[in-house]
C-alpha cells in the first residue's frame, strides 16, 4: 500500500464520500539507534539498547495523513560502545550526565513538509530535543516505509552539537585525546499498530 504523507491542516476535509478515518496508536515493534561521533585518535561509536517509541497517527484509507504525536525515551546508560569498552562506556554516560539525567528524549510538534514517491515518503518534523537537560528545538527528516506486513519502518538520521545542550565535550590522558563536539545519531525504527479508533 502506497504511503501518502501530506501535511493536513483541516481534518473535516478528509471527511468526504466513503474514505475511513481513524488514529491510530503505534508502539515500537524494533528500534536500532546509534550514536557517532569523531575524537583526535579516532572515530567512535555507541549502541542505545534501551529505548521506546509511542505514536499516534491520522490515517485515511489505510493511508498516514499526519502525525498527531509522537515521542521516543532513550535510556542513556544503555548506550554500549562498538568496541565493547566498558571504560568508553563509563566515559560516555558520564559525559551525557546519566545520573542526574538518565533520559534523552524526542518529543514531535509539528510537521513542516512531506512529499511521497512511489513507497517512500520523506517527512520534515520539528520537535525537541532534551539532552543532559537541556531542550532544544530540533527538525528532523524521516524517510518512512510502509512495508508489506502492515508494519511502517522510519529511518533518519541527524548531527549536533553537545555544547548546544550544555554538553563540554570530553578530554583525556591530560589532553591528548579530545573528542569532537558534534555527534551524529542515527534511528532505525519499524513500528506496529496497536489499536484504531474510527471517527
Amino acid at each position: 500500500m502506497k504511503i501518502k504523507l501530506i501535511l493536513m491542516l483541516f481534518v473535516p476535509a478528509l471527511l468526504v464520500g466513503n474514505m475511513a478515518y481513524s488514529q491510530s496508536k503505534m508502539s515500537a515493534k524494533s528500534v536500532k539507534i546509534t550514536v557517532s561521533g569523531n575524537s583526535t585518535m579516532h572515530k567512535w561509536s555507541s549502541n542505545v539498547t534501551k529505548s521506546t517509541f509511542a505514536g499516534d497517527f491520522s490515517i485515511v484509507d489505510g493511508d498516514f495523513k499526519k502525525i498527531n504525536s509522537a515521542l521516543v525515551k532513550m535510556e542513556v546508560t544503555s548506550m554500549k560502545s562498538h568496541q565493547d569498552s566498558d571504560l568508553m562506556d563509563e566515559r560516555t554516560h558520564k559525559t551525557l550526565k546519566s545520573e542526574k539525567y538518565p533520559q534523552i528524549t524526542y518529543e514531535y510538534f509539528s510537521t513542516l513538509s512531506a512529499d511521497s514517491k512511489g513507497d517512500l515518503s520523506t517527512i520534515k518534523v520539528n520537535g525537541n530535543l532534551n539532552i543532559a537537560g537541556v531542550s532544544k528545538p530540533t527538525e528532523l527528516i524521516l524517510k518512512i516505509t510502509n512495508l508489506s506486513n502492515g508494519d511502517v519502518q522510519i529511518r533518519g538520521s541527524r548531527k549536533i552539537l553537545m555544547s548546544n545542550h550544555g554538553i563540554k565535550p570530553p578530554s583525556f590522558m591530560a589532553g591528548a585525546i579530545k573528542v569532537d563536539d558534534e555527534i551524529e545519531i542515527t534511528f532505525d525504527i519499524i513500528l506496529k499498530k496497536i489499536n484504531n479508533v474510527n471517527i
